[in-house]
């Protein structure tokens, strides 16, 4: 019977020891550089265990941002959503969306 507590002594202990390194390996390639990376602003990819810096288009183009778009288009409004029923190009009156009648 000694024998036997002796032998799940040790066996509790390697499981102690082994999800106590489990956590720390954890913590250590995971939780602290996500902290680090996220406390000076970067971007955490956890698919790569990597830090990015986020850079505007601006920024990666060189372009100013007060240039009208390439295509002579006018930038869309902040308010407007990306749902609308009107294709590019298509003029839509302003007043016809007024006069529809409510039910």
């Amino acid at each position: 019977m000694n024998k036997t507590f002796t032998r799940l002594k040790y066996i509790f202990l390697g499981l102690f020891l082994l999800g106590s390194a489990g956590v720390l390996a954890y913590h250590g390639l995971w939780v602290w550089p996500k902290e680090r990376c996220e406390a000076r602003g970067g971007a955490w990819a956890g698919k790569w265990l990597k830090c990015g810096t986020v850079y505007s288009i601006e920024t990666l183009t060189r372009r100013p941002t007060n240039v009208p778009p390439i295509n002579g288009e006018k930038p869309e409004a902040a308010t407007s959503s990306s749902t609308s029923p009107a294709k590019a190009g298509a003029q839509v009156e302003p007043t016809a969306a007024a006069e529809k009648p409510k039910p």
